[in-house]
């Protein structure tokens, strides 16, 4: 598991974005691996978090947009404004992982309760362009999982003509049409679904940083 230590020191590498090599990183994402192409891919923020994708912000959302020169484009422009978001991590209950697809296996057991008062173990698969982990809690531990339509990757904009990043969840619920990018924070409780230091948040920001491409 990694450490707080090591999640606040990769959070400080991705912060100075211009590092990040944008168009190749959002590439290599739209390259799911485990789920298959187009997966993951990159979203313009608004004020307020809402996100458009590509398509459509061009008139057709139903539209599948490629990844051209018109694409970078809006992309490009969209970082001058409030700013982007890459889909990179996927965390999901609902898929029936096999273990020998799986680079690792995490067990977590932090609370050390007696055998007798665990009764609901939940599987999550967490999936990057290039990796699939699964990772294994008793529901009684209290960790907070990304929802079913969720997911976790990176919000890059311009701030004061500096790239700034910062990793977030993109999330949804049945009463809404658009998705909400919410920021991670490490001053919350390790519970909690927008911590820094939640468990499943921590290997996932482990797996985004390996999918990052570096300029």
């Amino acid at each position: 598991m990694i450490s707080d230590e090591e999640i606040i020191e990769i959070t400080r590498k991705i912060e100075n974005a211009e590092n990040i090599d944008i168009k190749k990183t959002i590439e290599k994402a739209a390259t799911a691996g485990y789920l298959g192409e187009e997966h993951f891919y990159c979203t313009v923020l608004e004020d307020g978090g809402m996100t458009h994708t590509v398509p459509e912000i061009l008139g057709n959302m139903y539209k599948s947009q490629p990844l051209d020169n018109l694409y970078f484009d809006i992309i490009s422009k969209a970082l001058d404004l409030d700013g982007i978001y890459i889909s990179l991590a996927y965390c999901t209950s609902q898929l029936n992982i096999p273990d020998e697809d799986c680079s690792e296996i995490i067990e977590y057991d932090d609370y050390e309760l007696d055998e007798d008062e665990y009764e609901y173990l939940i599987e999550y698969g967490l999936i990057t362009s290039d990796d699939t982990k699964k990772f294994i809690v008793y529901g009684e531990e209290g960790i907070a999982s990304p929802g079913r339509t969720d997911d976790v990757g990176i919000i890059i904009n311009i701030i004061n003509g500096e790239y700034k990043a910062y990793f977030a969840l993109r999330s949804t619920d049945q009463c809404m049409s658009s998705f909400r990018v919410l920021p991670f924070k490490d001053s919350y409780q390790k519970e909690h679904i927008l911590s820094l230091k939640n468990p499943i948040n921590k290997i996932l920001i482990g797996m985004i940083d390996e999918t990052i491409v570096l300029k």
